[in-house]
Parts: structure tokens; C-alpha cells; sequence
């Protein structure tokens, strides 16, 4: 919904293409696009947001186009509010943009918008494992320095089989390599649950179980945690 879509539609084209020649890079069919976002009326936002999802709906097809997440517990501003932009890659992420641009009712959205928000920044993710999400997910997100990407995401089949064997075969584990923004972290990686009161029992059972202390510990060799938060899509 921002109006700098194409100018930067090449530059991200092209990271894009660079970053994934490496050979050994995994990828799945999934970018991401994270827009942070200043506002004092978060549910007035997201009502706004669920108008325009509506005119993409009928235009493009796709549904949920953008999700408004509001953190719970964050160590840089509790209450923060992002936007969430998926496609299945950076050239239909682009496409989909170009396509809303000039949209009559996208536009005057975007004008009420304009009154109730300020952009902060904007960081772009290449998926690397999508196990899926929750409608209205509430998530428990860790962004973290990957030292070693491939060891990583095999520490991660380890995680879901410890959540499948202990009654949180509903915790979708995402992860996401950074592929364009200015972060002081390589990887994002979100479990999604569908309610609070699931994400505060995989919380407490992250905290206290044998099995996850000895997870965290060899995931240590892989990774250096940066931030963890948790959040809530509040899109209609």
C-alpha cells in the first residue's frame, strides 16, 4: 500500500535474485514483506487495512492480503504495530503491488490511512521452511544471528518433533532468511498458535521442559538470539 512500490521493485528483484544463487540455500515458495508502522489507534488501522483487503479480494484473489500484527511483549515498544505482505515470491509481491497502485478504492484508503499512520521501516524475507498459520494468529517471534543456516533449519525438524510428541502439533513453525533492510539479525522465525491461551502453554512448556532446554542448547551452535516477542493478528 505504499506508494514507493515501484521504485523499489528492481532493486529488490535483483538482491533477490543474487542472494539465492548460493547452492546451498533452501528456500520454499514464500517471501514476506514486514512494514513497521506508527499509530495510536492500532484497531482503527487494522479496520482500514480489512477494507482494502476486501478490494483485493475481488480484484487480484488473494485472500488476506495484509495482516496487522500488535506485540504483547516487546522488549523495543510493547503495543508496536506491523504489516504483513506474503506472496509466493518477490516478483509477485511486486506484481500484486503494481497491480493496486493506481486502484481507485485502494487509493482513498490509502488517503484515511495517511491520517492515522507513519512508516517506519520495512525489511523484505525469503522463506525457508512454512509449516503454515492460524487465522488471527498469536505468535511467539525470535529473530536471531544464523551462523549456520542448513544446521539450523535441521535443528528445527528436531523442534517440531518435540512439539508433535507433547500436544502442540498445532504450533506452525516459520522461519525467514532477511534478504533486504537494515537488521541487526539474519533470520526470523515465528511459532504461530491459534489462540493466547495455546501460545502461553507453549510458552510455559518452552520454559520448563527437559527436552526444550536441551533443544535451546544445541541451537546455541547455530544461532545467536537478538530479540524474542510476541504478537497478535488483529485483521478482521
Amino acid at each position: 500500500m505504499k506508494s514507493t512500490h515501484k521504485v523499489i521493485a528492481s532493486v529488490m528483484a535483483l538482491l533477490a535474485a543474487c542472494l539465492l544463487q548460493a547452492a546451498d540455500s533452501k528456500t520454499v515458495a514464500r517471501v514476506i514483506s514486514i512494514q513497521d508502522i506508527t499509530t495510536d489507534d492500532a484497531s482503527g488501522y487494522a479496520a482500514w487495512v480489512s477494507k482494502a483487503n476486501e478490494v483485493v479480494k475481488a480484484k487480484l484473489g488473494i485472500d488476506t492480503y495484509q495482516h496487522v500484527y500488535v506485540s504483547s511483549s516487546d522488549g523495543e515498544r510493547t503495543g508496536s504495530v506491523r504489516t504483513v505482505t506474503a506472496a509466493e515470491s518477490v516478483a509477485a509481491l511486486t506484481k500484486n503491488a503494481a497491480a493496486l497502485e493506481d486502484d481507485p478504492a485502494i487509493r482513498e484508503i490509502r488517503d484515511h490511512l495517511r491520517g492515522i499512520r507513519k512508516f517506519g521501516a520495512r525489511v523484505l524475507y525469503q522463506g525457508v521452511r512454512f509449516d503454515g498459520t492460524h487465522k488471527n494468529a498469536y505468535v511467539y517471534t525470535t529473530t536471531a544471528m544464523v551462523s549456520d543456516e542448513a544446521g539450523y533449519l535441521k535443528a528445527l525438524d528436531g523442534l517440531r518433533a518435540i512439539f508433535d510428541s507433547h500436544g502442540f502439533q498445532d504450533a506452525k513453525i516459520n522461519a525467514y532468511r532477511v534478504l533486504a533492510g537494515r537488521t541487526n539479525f539474519s533470520h526470523r522465525v515465528t511459532l504461530a498458535l491459534p489462540s493466547n491461551e495455546r501460545l502461553a502453554a507453549l510458552l510455559d512448556f518452552v520454559a520448563s521442559d527437559a527436552a526444550m532446554a536441551e533443544w535451546l542448547a544445541g541451537a546455541a551452535k547455530f544461532r545467536t538470539v537478538v530479540t524474542n516477542s510476541t504478537a497478535h493478528d488483529i485483521t478482521k
